[in-house]
């Protein structure tokens, strides 16, 4: 289902480029372009805790927490979590393009625009940007629903679950090359409303509804690379509030009454990335850290993934973890003043690639999770293990 009319047009806008050409071909001085990538992803649970938490039957494994992408227990094989389709087009006319893309993923039954913008090449180094567009928070943030892209059959979920993923906005790109390194620099700043956020059905429940607000988004990023060697860093600070529609869970233990607004809170935002590929190895490192200034929360994560490049095949091992950690005041007498509470994860994944083409692959990944959250700490949805098959290709 195609949520607005404005994803209808794309549409229409998409299919005009693919029947002019694929491969892109000049008329009347536009030049126009298409291309598309899917993955068909097949997972079964092996195992984990057994519960029912929010309104999942769980063991479960939280593929996508922005798509609300969820294996649980049953016992078939499960393709919607991570399977999706994405087409991106473009037309140009001298140094002014527009390029449009839409996904549909299996998690959430819907098309949805991800890309929308317009860009200017001021000269051969810097660039103008305006539209909609991924949000950099991570280095794989452009290409996270092209698999193919991928070293994994889906992206590590501790580090890149987050409840926004695009922004409407400007943005200024800068490319150079200074000696033997390459240089690309970006400034952004816009919006993001969300209104059906899959993260937060992850927390409140499949059934639940609720909105999220990303205001006056300021940031920047900067990648230096030179041979085998990649580092980018990136800061990004912004408000943020929470709106809960509707409260699905009627959990013994916690609810929510409907239509809570909660208040307006900033956040800021600080990643780092150093990638290496040397020779057959390869080395995949990232790390973010996110402070709420006055709200005494902090969310880290982290992950570390080693390769190895064998003629056509892949063998990776990547550990990553999640850890939020909150310092509340206490609420009864004798108490000590301030309460410590804390959220953790940590993933271990082992996975095995195979190019078949040039544009495509096959994937098998085992992912263990175990939960180390503090006794009490809610929702808890303990340990799991999971089993993925993937078919990427691009075209």
């Amino acid at each position: 289902m195609v949520r607005s009319t404005s994803s209808r047009i794309l549409i229409i806008f998409l299919m005009f480029f693919f029947v002019s050409s694929v491969h892109g071909e000049q008329a009347s001085a536009v030049e126009y372009s298409g291309s598309g990538f899917y993955t068909i992803a097949a997972g079964k649970m092996l195992g984990g805790t057994r519960a029912n938490v929010e309104d999942y039957n769980c063991p479960c494994f939280i593929s996508d927490y922005a798509q609300a992408g969820v294996y649980d227990s049953r016992s078939s094989l499960q393709w919607k979590p991570d399977s999706k389709l994405g087409v991106q087009g473009s037309a140009a006319y001298s140094s002014v393009s527009l390029t449009a893309q839409l996904v549909v993923r299996g998690a959430t039954g819907t098309a949805d625009l991800e890309w929308l913008y317009g860009n200017y090449n001021l000269n051969d180094k810097i660039s103008i940007q305006l539209g909609r567009k991924r949000l950099p928070m991570f280095y794989y943030s452009d290409v996270q629903d092209i698999g193919f892209s991928l070293p994994w059959t889906h992206l590590p979920p501790g580090l890149y679950g987050w409840e926004a993923v695009n922004y409407s906005g400007v943005s200024v790109r800068y490319q150079d090359r200074f000696r033997d390194w390459s240089a690309t620099a970006d400034l952004f700043a816009g919006n993001e409303t969300n209104n059906n956020s899959g993260y937060w059905k992850i927390y409140n429940g499949r059934q639940s509804q609720s909105g999220i607000k990303w205001s006056n988004i300021v940031g920047g990023d900067l990648t230096l690379s030179k041979d085998w060697l990649e580092t980018r860093a990136v800061y990004i600070q912004s408000g943020t509030q929470e709106n809960l529609v509707s409260n699905g869970w009627d959990g013994q233990a916690y609810t929510l009454p409907p239509s809570v607004i909660y208040p307006p809170a900033k956040q800021q935002i600080f990643g780092l990335t150093v990638n290496a590929d040397y020779r057959n190895w390869l080395l995949r490192t990232e790390f973010i850290q996110i402070d709420h200034p006055g709200l005494n929360y902090k969310d880290h994560a982290q992950l570390v993934g080693v390769g190895y490049h064998y003629q056509k095949w892949q063998p990776m091992a990547t550990w990553g973890r999640y850890k939020g950690s909150a310092v509340t005041e206490g609420l009864l007498p004798g108490v000590l003043p301030w309460t410590y509470s804390q959220d953790m994860q940590q993933t271990l994944s082992l996975t095995l690639r195979y190019d078949l083409t040039a544009t495509s692959d096959v994937k098998v990944q085992f992912d263990s999770e175990s939960d180390h959250s503090d006794a009490g700490y809610t929702p808890n949805y303990g340990s799991a293990r999971l089993l993925t098959f993937t078919y990427d290709t691009v075209f």
